[in-house]
């Protein structure tokens, strides 16, 4: 049986469920936490890796365009954040090195996600592992296995992990030696799912969780990681029942 100190709590795209997502905000609030931190990457035109989860900036900045389309010096000064709250409040998008090193200082796991820009830029894979050299206890994840392929092959001792979204990609995976691990939400969680898991002999980390699950107090053989944006509660949920 797995032990509850063997399973790493990371904070989904920072503590989003206190911050706004991808934020230095988010990042220090995980990081007074306790916890790993989960990001997301992407890479503008000239090659700048920044911290951002959508391809399309519209979202948190009202901007409708795609990060890989601008260079960095068009996004360096847009301030992110709800409709409202970008009237009020100053975030703007993190520089991915200035993050992965702050992290390094404080000790932070990492498990930094990329996204779809990435397949965009023939160069994006090299830049990033350049980034990351030197880096401990960080594992890279996505949901383009060939993007994972590319990182493993210039980072051979990285973690590497699939994100899937239906359970049928699992037999997929049986051909992807690339890939050390599997990350999937919660949803897709099952007794059948957990046997396929244990055959492929691959560790497991799941998002979505909330911190009420019962599965956090009973968890699974090859189960490594929590992905949450209240990592706070999850800690809570598996600590140990006092005996006193």
């Amino acid at each position: 049986m797995i032990l509850l100190s063997e399973v790493k709590v990371y904070a989904h795209r920072g503590a989003s469920g206190y911050a706004l997502e991808n934020t230095w905000e988010a990042f220090i609030k995980a990081c007074e936490l306790g916890v790993g931190i989960e990001l997301d990457v992407q890479i503008t035109k000239d090659g700048v890796v920044v911290v951002y989860h959508d391809e399309n900036l519209k979202r948190l900045t009202g901007i409708n365009a795609d990060i890989d389309t601008l260079d960095y010096e068009d996004i360096k000064d847009l301030r992110v954040g709800k409709r409202w709250m970008r009237r009020i409040q100053h975030h703007q998008i993190p520089l991915a090195y200035e993050v992965f090193q702050w992290a390094k200082k404080k000790e932070i796991p990492l498990n930094v996600e990329l996204k779809g820009s990435f397949a965009k830029n023939p160069k994006g894979p090299q830049i990033l592992a350049a980034m990351l050299e030197g880096m401990n206890d960080v594992h890279i994840s996505s949901f383009d296995p060939q993007l994972l392929k590319e990182m493993k092959n210039l980072m051979p001792s990285t973690e590497m992990a699939w994100i899937i979204k239906k359970n049928k990609q699992l037999a997929y995976s049986k051909g992807m030696d690339w890939v050390d691990s599997i990350h999937l939400h919660k949803r897709l969680l099952s007794k059948a799912l957990w046997h396929e898991l244990f055959n492929l002999d691959k560790q497991v980390r799941i998002y979505g969780i909330l911190g009420s699950e019962s599965l956090t107090q009973r968890l699974e053989p090859l189960m490594v990681g929590i992905i949450t944006d209240y990592p706070d509660r999850v800690k809570r949920k598996m600590a140990p029942p006092f005996a006193g």
